[in-house]
């Protein structure tokens, strides 16, 4: 008897329609919206929906807009008389797939210590990390892979700029498998520090070891500013085996970098193809909205007691990366607590007078991070001779600003660029008609200038 003839015989739970509706979304073999839908529990039947129990107001948006019609097209076929899904957020505790070992990562003997990996810290979990329209697919993706290590999104690759969240998002996997499997293997490491352990273990002869650690004893393996690792042509060969391995045998991976894998400087083109396996994906800057939210949850953390209007103070003048609001944040926090002045948006503003836009000089490295973001490419990547027209682009944009916004000559910001004072003269010339002509490259050149002018 198959499944759909089953169902006719089985009472009308919500647990039973659960079941034949993941079962035939499984038969259909569209597995990848399983990684979402597996993390859902059937609730109830309420007249003619199947209710259905999600973690969170974001889980329950991003299926709603994503996997509705798959849903309801599924019950209509396995459920006679259900026409549609209605959600309620639940605790996640109260969701049976967090109260099992997580899929695909196969633990270590019961029997070991287990003390969190190395490495993660407990701080940086998914609770503590603020969602936004900025960050909404990275964290989604990355609370799947989490739910699923080596199943969903492998490898699951995040790229942004500094201190938008990249490294929280990597702890927040590692924490929360090891929080649901706490003898699960979890590798967390920097591209830097994989390398140093590579040099090391060849000087040391113990290739044997530094292979059974990555390789044979690793679960999950998280990477750090994976960005790194290019130009270190005998750590990206190890890498890639390491890779490999690991991939075949279906463990997880999760990397970080500052930027796309086609924009890494030197990166060997395998190591590229297998970073775009699975799912990249990036972090864009807070938006003000989210950057008074990031605030408020650092504060509560901290059981720092901070008006809003202070706040909405640090958000409107520190937005380059969350890691700075942060700091702006705990700066003004020490300041009062060793001086027992009333926090106000007068006594933020003289604690965090070096950060203010007023006093921060504009210089070309600035204008080069800054662009970098803009357009997605490495700020190194600027320096370099490739002819690729996105990046050509970039390139002398960035030498345009540094012309109009800085005191530099044009040798003294060829230097910045490794390029001769002509080459900077050619560039500028060229985006001053482009600026005059095309609509489109005038607005990124505003949009740019604005963004530049709040350093």
């Amino acid at each position: 008897m198959t499944a759909l003839a089953e169902a006719a015989s089985m009472p009308l739970s919500a647990e039973n329609t659960w079941a034949l509706a993941l079962d035939s979304i499984r038969h259909e073999g569209k597995t990848y919206a399983l990684t979402w839908l597996e993390r859902m529990r059937p609730l109830e039947v309420r007249e003619n929906a199947l209710v259905l129990g999600v973690p969170d107001r974001f889980f329950r948006d991003w299926v709603d807009d994503h996997y509705r019609a798959l849903l309801e097209g599924t019950l209509a076929r396995v459920a006679e008389g259900l026409q549609r899904v209605a959600y309620e957020v639940v605790e996640v505790a109260a969701v049976p797939e967090a109260l099992v070992p997580a899929p695909g990562v196969q633990g270590a003997a019961r029997g070991a210590p287990l003390a969190r990996p190395p490495r993660l810290n407990p701080r940086f979990t998914f609770s503590t990390y603020v969602v936004a329209d900025s960050n909404q697919l990275p964290a989604a993706a990355a609370a799947a892979v989490a739910d699923a290590p080596g199943r969903a999104y492998n490898p699951l690759f995040i790229y942004g700029g500094t201190g938008l969240g990249k490294t929280h998002l990597l702890h927040a996997v590692g924490n929360r498998v090891f929080e649901r499997d706490p003898s699960a293997r979890i590798v967390y490491l920097s591209s830097e520090q994989f390398t140093n352990e590579f040099v090391e273990s060849v000087r040391d002869h113990r290739m044997t070891d530094f292979r059974r650690k990555f390789r044979e004893e690793c679960d999950l393996l998280l990477i750090d500013d994976v960005q790194f690792l290019g130009k270190r042509e005998e750590t990206q060969k190890e890498f890639f085996y390491t890779f490999n391995t690991l991939h075949e045998m279906g463990k997880g991976i999760v990397l970080t970098s500052d930027t796309v894998p086609a924009e890494i400087p030197g990166l060997e083109d395998r190591l590229r193809s297998r970073f775009a396996m699975g799912l990249i994906t990036d972090i864009q800057e807070p938006n003000y909205e989210t950057r008074v939210a990031i605030l408020k949850k650092k504060a509560e953390a901290d059981g720092f007691r901070v008006p809003d209007g202070v706040c909405h103070f640090i958000a409107k003048n520190v937005h380059k990366n969350v890691r700075e609001l942060e700091g702006a944040l705990v700066k003004v926090s020490a300041v009062h607590s060793l001086t027992g002045q009333a926090v106000t948006e007068e006594f933020a503003a003289h604690v965090l007078k070096d950060l203010l836009p007023a006093n921060r000089p504009l210089d070309v490295e600035t204008i080069q991070r800054e662009v970098a973001r803009y357009y997605r490419v490495a700020a190194e990547a600027l320096k370099e001779d490739r002819r690729h027209k996105a990046l050509a682009h970039a390139r002398q944009v960035a030498m345009y600003l540094s012309r109009r916004l800085t005191k530099c000559s044009f040798p003294e910001i060829g230097v910045h660029f490794a390029k001769d004072h002509s080459t900077v003269i050619s560039a500028v010339r060229k985006v001053e008609r482009l600026r005059d002509t095309d609509p489109a490259v005038k607005r990124e050149l505003d949009e740019l200038e604005g963004k530049l002018g709040s350093h």
